[in-house]
């Protein structure tokens, strides 16, 4: 996840997984991701209509730095935890959103979903507001994942970070990963989206995030989440 993001099922079920436990988020609930992070995460279609819809919001700094303004509290130190909570809890902003958003109306969308921050907050989902700056693996893994079929060497993230080759692998080291692993989570993550959101063959997919071999593509995929790509069609 790129920041705090709040995210709807509409039909269908996510299913996340934090702390080695994995939980459901179902229709008439709001999946509140409080900051940026790397999370497994499962789209499971309706059982009804064999469908997966869902929307979701990335919450824009600028709807932060204003509730942060108007609580005038210190940013939160911890980066607290995923939460699923009733959509009935914030029905009255959401549909003040919703309604400036069918109508065209920026400013007052901007304006509804700070009460919606504001609300979160009063519900004690204080991280949200904690200003943190994206950890290098996250920073790799958007590269990445804005191009996942590319070629990626350690020499052109060296350059484009620039980072030394020993330095990039410390900083990496010291948020318990490595290029590798940053790179091949980015393109495996990014395969699961197009097997829930497309019909596309898994040997498409497989060459679409970077894979030549789909051996090699269905091993990895299988190892992250447990489950052959093939499970998807």
């Amino acid at each position: 996840m790129e920041g705090a993001t709040l995210s709807f099922p509409l039909e269908g079920e996510f299913r996340y997984r934090e702390n080695e436990k994995w939980h459901r988020v179902i229709p008439g609930e709001i999946m509140v991701v409080p900051n940026a992070r790397s999370i497994d995460i499962e789209y499971a279609p309706s059982e009804q209509s064999g469908e997966f819809v869902a929307l979701s919001v990335v919450l824009a700094e600028e709807q932060l730095e204003a509730a942060r303004l108007l609580l005038a509290a210190p940013p939160p130190q911890d980066t607290g935890s995923i939460a699923a909570i009733s959509v009935s809890a914030l029905l009255s902003p959401l549909n003040r959103w919703t309604a400036a958003m069918r109508e065209g109306k920026r400013p007052l969308s901007l304006h509804a979903m700070v009460e919606v921050v504001l609300w979160l907050y009063g519900m004690g989902y204080h991280a949200l507001l904690r200003a943190r700056q994206p950890s290098l693996a996250m920073k790799i893994r958007q590269m990445v994942a804005d191009k996942p079929a590319h070629p990626w060497s350690a020499a052109e993230i060296e350059d484009l970070t620039g980072l030394s080759g020993p330095t990039l692998r410390r900083h990496l080291a010291s948020e318990s990963t490595s290029l590798r692993s940053v790179i091949a989570d980015a393109r495996i993550a990014e395969a699961l989206r197009l097997l829930m959101t497309s019909t596309l063959p898994v040997k498409t997919v497989a060459g679409r995030v970077g894979y030549n071999s789909l051996s090699s593509f269905s091993k990895q995929f299988s190892e992250r989440y447990g489950i052959e790509p093939s499970g998807f069609r």
